[in-house]
């Protein structure tokens, strides 16, 4: 006598839709959260690249008795290449020629013993949160034959000297020392910063307040239009006359413009403002939403502005 067994009962179509929707929709709710722990890592990692970067220059100004100069003219160099010891390439820096000359002389833009190195990729240069590092993966525009090793694209920084403000004193009403050198073309060179065209500061000349000073921003927004314009990490400042190591504080943070070499806007792809380090060595976050004129006086080392609580 046979018996009979019930049947093995399967998913429903139904109900396989259903298992499928709520997966999706888990995932859905998992991905803005892993997206927004990486963003918190790599805004933590962009600080602690700053803050290497402001024990490296506090490192240098121990050994050499002042800061180095954001970019210098004679060599073309800019001041990334001179901390390089100091952020453990010490190895890197021995290549180098400092003789003057042109960064990016023959053959192929190598220099020589300049801009070739510039296509060792150095992550305490590099912020995790961009999404540009070599300048040919950056939008239109943003390339630049002269930089070209051999037709490679160097690695850029995006990290800048803060060369001093451009404008007006708030408290002066005065305008902040410049040197007007091709200010039309390209928006001249600051003199009240802390790494500038040839610049020798020392600490002790930050008459503001180390704690009050912006001596190194970040730089590593993207201009979906325009591009950002990146160089070679190791070009410094030339006779154009243009820096690229460092910038004037001209425009308020995350501007997008880049009609004026010198005065591109410090800014990030870091949400609400860009991160800054300051004269002692500390890393803050600026909103971009800062006052102007505040974020002059910041940028500024003994303009005698009265310290603001931005």
């Amino acid at each position: 006598m046979c018996r009979a067994f019930p049947g093995r009962r399967g998913f429903t179509l139904i109900e396989l839709l259903v298992v499928i929707a709520i997966i999706a929709i888990l995932i859905g709710m998992l991905l803005p959260a892993v997206q927004k722990v990486r963003e918190s890592a790599a805004a933590s990692t962009c600080r602690n690249n700053l803050h290497q970067l402001g024990i490296a220059l506090h490192q240098y100004h121990e050994t050499q008795g002042r800061l180095p100069p954001g970019g210098t003219t004679a060599n073309e160099l800019s001041w990334h290449v001179y901390i390089l010891p100091n952020i453990e390439q010490g190895n890197l820096y021995n290549q180098f020629s400092f003789a003057s000359g042109p960064f990016n002389g023959p053959p192929n833009n190598e220099g020589p013993k300049k801009n070739l190195y510039a296509l060792n990729r150095i992550p305490t240069f590099l912020c995790p949160s961009s999404t540009a590092e070599q300048m040919l993966t950056n939008p239109p525009n943003s390339s630049n034959a002269g930089d070209l090793v051999g037709g490679t694209p160097p690695y850029t920084t995006h990290y800048y000297g803060v060369m001093g403000p451009k404008g007006t004193n708030p408290s002066t009403t005065q305008p902040y020392p410049l040197d007007a050198s091709g200010q039309a073309t390209h928006g001249g060179f600051a003199q009240q910063g802390v790494l500038g065209r040839d610049s020798k500061i020392k600490l002790t000349d930050l008459k503001d307040g180390t704690s009050n000073t912006l001596m190194v921003g970040e730089m590593s927004w993207i201009d979906p239009v325009n591009g950002t314009r990146f160089r070679s990490w190791v070009r410094g400042c030339d006779a154009a006359p243009v820096c690229s190591g460092c910038k004037n504080v001209a425009l308020a943070i995350n501007t997008l413009s880049t009609a004026l070499f010198n005065d591109m806007a410090f800014g990030s792809q870091h949400q609400g403002g860009a991160n800054f380090c300051m004269g002692d060595g500390s890393v803050r976050f600026i909103p971009d939403g800062i006052n102007l004129g505040v974020y002059l006086s910041l940028a500024s080392r003994s303009g005698g502005e009265p310290s603001t609580d931005y």
